[in-house]
């Protein structure tokens, strides 16, 4: 019998209730016998002599890929942090939580968190350590487009975390469906928030890196939630004196989920509200004048007035921009700063 069952009390008799013989297969997997849950443990509790090993590995790999998230943030390189997804380990000691909690295994649930904790803890430090050594990020310079898509969670990052803890569930149960395990990776981002986190608190940015670890704990819970109901379906129970405790987890996480629904629904309506401004904005513009193409639009609301950035390009522009600051304000019904930037662009035609 495998190690983590042979160790584990948890796993007698009454937690195997209900589970139905192997060959009836099950859409997430009911059909497992001990010996295939038992391998499935396997792959999620690293205890006696494979503890220490693991840990090493764990940690090397969220250095490697904390590094990795680091320099691609600070870099702009969506293609670089997708590599740090797919090295990051954190996917399975949450899985393990979820198991533990689902199981009411009370010291699997506390080792497995600390797991976790440690591995953002050092995430973080990486990315503050890389933020000092390429200081290319200050309270006063811009940020990275990929630093910043990731200060302002919403419902929809929500939404994803909770079906990207169901699938890794899934895919952890049924271990032949394991090549879908770098997707979910990829889908749901653990560290290069974590690394983002500290590039922001290395640049004094404190109200972005909030964002960022805002990102981080809703992925985990949402994660979390939906993966401990995924082993539950799959049969993954605890015995019968136990379910309190497994009720009890259940509540605090769905609790969890619910208080950082509410700041991610903030998120959610003012990025629809700006969405809506950029629109706005963008007509006009092209009322102001029609030759100009207005490349990018950027607003910030929380500036008082609000800020409103513009790129346009064009042959020429001759028309005064206070006009169009004045035809923005009216649109919006409200005081703006507009930024006017001009990209001249000339078109030449040459015959042979």
């Amino acid at each position: 019998m495998n190690e983590a069952v042979e160790t584990t009390p948890e796993l007698s008799a009454p937690a195997l209730s209900g589970v139905i013989p192997s060959g009836d297969i099950g859409f997430i997997g009911r059909d497992l016998d001990r010996e295939q849950r038992g391998t499935v443990l396997d792959e999620l509790y690293f205890e006696g002599d494979r503890r220490r090993p693991y840990l090493y590995r764990y940690t090397a790999l969220m250095l490697f890929s904390a590094g990795i998230a680091a320099l691609g943030l600070m870099n702009d390189s969506a293609a670089v942090v997708i590599g740090a997804m797919l090295v990051a380990p954190l996917m399975t000691p949450i899985m393990a939580f979820a198991s533990a909690l689902i199981q009411a295994w009370s010291r699997r649930v506390l080792e497995s968190f600390l797991i976790v904790v440690s591995g953002a803890f050092l995430g973080i430090s990486v990315g503050w350590v890389t933020s000092l050594i390429i200081p290319r990020i200050g309270p006063d310079t811009p940020l990275p487009e990929q630093v910043l898509a990731r200060t302002s969670p919403n419902l929809a990052d929500l939404g994803i975390a909770l079906l990207a803890g169901a699938a890794g569930a899934y895919v952890t149960v049924r271990t032949e469906a394991g090549s879908a395990l770098p997707g979910v990776g990829i889908a749901v981002a653990l560290v290069p928030p974590l690394a983002t986190v500290g590039i922001t608190l290395g640049a004094e940015r404190g109200e972005l890196a909030f964002g960022a670890l805002l990102l981080f704990v809703t992925n985990f819970a949402a994660i979390t939630l939906a993966a401990g109901l995924t082993f539950a379906f799959a049969g993954f129970t605890p015995p019968r004196e136990r379910l309190r405790q497994r009720a009890f987890g259940l509540v605090a996480t769905t609790l969890l989920v619910l208080a950082v629904a509410v700041p991610l629904g903030f998120n959610s309506y003012y990025k629809i509200e700006r969405s809506q401004a950029e629109v706005v904005v963008v007509r006009a513009v092209n009322d102001w004048d029609p030759a100009l193409t207005v490349q990018k639009v950027t607003l910030d609301p929380k500036s008082d007035p609000t800020t409103v950035v513009v790129v346009v390009s064009g042959a020429t522009m001759e028309e005064n921009p206070a006009g169009l600051a004045a035809e923005i304000a009216s649109a919006t019904d409200e005081a703006i700063e507009l930024q006017l930037i001009f990209e001249p662009v000339t078109k030449i035609t040459a015959n042979p």
